[in-house]
C-alpha cells in the first residue's frame, strides 16, 4: 500500500512540475494584440524568450514587440504584444519558457 502511495504522489508532482501555460485574455485592439497566459507551476526564476505568434494554420509567425512577465505565489502572469493582426483560424503561440519549447492555443 505504502508503495501505491508513493508511485501515485510522484506522478502527480511531475504532472504539476510540467503543466502548460493557459491563455487568460486575448485582444486585438489599439493597433496591437495582447495575449495574457498564466503557468500555475511557475517558480522565481521564469524566463520567457522566442514568443512568436501563429495566427492561422499556413504557418506565417510574428514575433512578439513585448514580453511582460510577473511572478507570484508560483503563479507567473505573461503579457504578450504583437503588431496588429485581423485575421485568426486556430492561432497559437509557441515560445521557450525556461529555455524549454512548448506551445499553447490563443483563447478567443
Amino acid at each position: 500500500m505504502r508503495k501505491i502511495l508513493m508511485i501515485m504522489a510522484v506522478a502527480i508532482a511531475s504532472v504539476a512540475a510540467y503543466a502548460k501555460p493557459h491563455c487568460q485574455s486575448f485582444n486585438n485592439y489599439d493597433d496591437k494584440v495582447t495575449i495574457i497566459f498564466a503557468d500555475e507551476s511557475a517558480d522565481n526564476t521564469y524566463s520567457v524568450s522566442d514568443v512568436k505568434l501563429i495566427p492561422s494554420r499556413n504557418g506565417k509567425e510574428y514575433n512578439a514587440t513585448s514580453v511582460s512577465v510577473s511572478v507570484n505565489n508560483g503563479v507567473a502572469t505573461v503579457t504578450l504584444t504583437f503588431d496588429h493582426l485581423t485575421q485568426f483560424s486556430d492561432p497559437k503561440v509557441e515560445l521557450k519558457i525556461n529555455g524549454k519549447t512548448t506551445t499553447f492555443k490563443v483563447c478567443h
